[in-house]
């Protein structure tokens, strides 16, 4: 019997089963989702229940102003095309990139609107006009709300299991018995 250890892995790591999940998706294929702050829209691309990361194309009107939020862990965004701004001096357009920290408060405007990619590390805490917070926005609501909207079709869904029957924890590749 051949003991599974690090030579082996190094030299024979075996292929991760696939299952029903497809490698790649088309954004096109996913209807746009309203957003939690009027005049946003979003695809919701893919979704860790397990992490609580998420990443999705957002679409937002021009003239918007978010109300302050807080992000609790970190958003990476590209800007697909339009642009916004927290400081008016420092300004993201088409083809920037920029991340947001974990820690940050801030309220960004797009005066000519914008479509980005983010990438979400962890939840965004969203503030009513009195100051008092108003949603804690993490992965599972991203994922309900585009579950309600029927847009979660093709989303990339990681649970502690997605698909059970591929067994992929529970496999010992013939050649390490």
């Amino acid at each position: 019997m051949r003991i599974a250890g690090p030579d082996y892995w190094m030299t024979n790591p075996g292929i991760t089963p696939k299952g029903a999940r497809k490698e790649f998706i088309d954004p096109e294929q996913i209807p746009w989702t309203d957003w939690l702050m009027p005049g946003t829209r979003f695809k919701l691309l893919y979704c860790n229940l397990v992490t609580g990361s998420f990443t999705v194309i957002l679409q937002v009107d021009a003239g918007s102003v978010a109300p302050p939020h807080w992000h609790i862990g970190n958003v990476q965004a590209y800007i697909i095309d339009g642009g916004f701004y927290y400081e008016v001096d420092d300004k993201g357009e088409t083809g920037m990139y920029t991340c947001e920290v974990a820690g940050a408060v801030h309220s960004p405007t797009s005066p000519q609107g914008t479509t980005m990619l983010a990438m979400v590390d962890g939840p965004i805490a969203g503030y009513a006009p009195e100051g008092e917070l108003g949603a804690i926005a993490d992965a599972r609501l991203h994922y309900y709300i585009a579950a309600a909207n029927d847009a979660v079709g093709h989303t990339q869904l990681v649970d502690y299991a997605t698909d059970p029957s591929v067994g992929m924890h529970s496999m010992v590749p013939e050649a390490a018995k």
